[in-house]
């Protein structure tokens, strides 16, 4: 991982995300930079000064907010590892965050968590939604409030799908400089397809293709995928949860999907990390998966 990229509206309830980003891209030995969208008003009145010189010292303000908002609370830190900051006028936060990271081939993007403080109601779910759509880079969602801490177990949810053992291989690239665990979960209901044996022919399907020794998996029973989750997590005592952003597939059980992102988002106390599987990225990378080894990805 070489580039992240933390996107704030500069809120005081966003300021323990900001910290979490810095020692999380430090940890990562990543570079960081600090995004900040802001939509300059129209202008209705009359004015000396042309709506170009406004705009100009608008966002020579802003630039000098955002600096001084992560010298605020970054304390010492800031001066131990240098960040770079951007301040970006527009209408769309999540256009705005996409085109960025295409310009820096970014590898993630943080976000705070939904901030009802916010005055743009910054990174509800709406955000996030919007860049599971158009992003082709994995999204962390931080909780505010949350103290940054070492990642020890990662509890990744599957639906058994091809993009399922990419998504995992690119967590294991955020796992490793933590030798962290991935514990690998499918929850189902007890009257539905054979969880059990899917879930071993899946297990063979990703230990044939990667070679990270951390790593479990299980099935797990549950009437409700969230209650289940929820469950889970709080019993390993889970640093981060991993899922594979889904469209209403008409796949063999239909679990996972947007929705229960959006809604675990909403509920989690600890870091969202979602995939979008239906990136230019994880797509190309599937099609060269399958070209290589079509055999290897058949479920018997």
């Amino acid at each position: 991982m070489k580039t992240i990229i933390y996107a704030t509206d500069c809120s005081e309830n966003d300021a323990s995300s900001l910290k979490y980003a810095y020692r999380y891209s430090c940890i990562m030995k990543a570079e960081l930079h600090v995004l900040h969208v802001y939509d300059f008003p129209p202008i209705t009145f009359s004015t000396i000064r042309s709506s170009t010189t406004l705009k100009k010292g608008v966002h020579e303000e802003k630039i000098a907010f955002l600096d001084k908002y992560c010298k605020t609370h970054l304390k010492n830190e800031f001066s131990q590892k240098p960040i770079t900051t951007h301040v970006i006028d527009s209408v769309s936060i999540s256009e705005s965050i996409k085109r960025l990271s295409k310009s820096l081939n970014t590898d993630l993007i943080i976000l705070g968590k939904k901030d009802g403080h916010s005055n743009r109601g910054y990174f509800s779910g709406n955000i996030a939604s919007a860049l599971l759509d158009i992003i082709d880079v994995p999204l962390l969602i931080v909780p505010n409030g949350l103290i940054y801490n070492t990642i020890s177990t990662i509890v990744y949810a599957t639906d058994f799908e091809e993009d399922d053992v990419l998504s995992i291989k690119k967590l294991i690239g955020i796992a490793e400089p933590f030798s962290a665990l991935i514990e690998v979960i499918h929850i189902y209901k007890t009257d539905e397809e054979p969880a059990k044996e899917l879930m071993e022919e899946f297990k063979n399907l990703v230990t044939n293709q990667i070679s990270y020794k951390e790593i479990t998996f299980r099935t797990i029973a549950s009437t409700r995928i969230k209650s289940g989750l929820l469950s889970v997590l709080d019993i390993e005592k889970a640093s981060m949860l991993a899922m594979l952003e889904r469209k209403h597939d008409l796949n063999f059980s239909n679990l996972f999907h947007k929705d229960l992102v959006k809604d675990m988002e909403e509920t989690l106390r600890i870091p969202l990390l979602a995939f979008n599987k239906h990136s230019s990225k994880l797509q190309n990378a599937n099609a060269k998966l399958k070209k290589k080894d079509k055999q290897l990805l058949a479920f018997s």
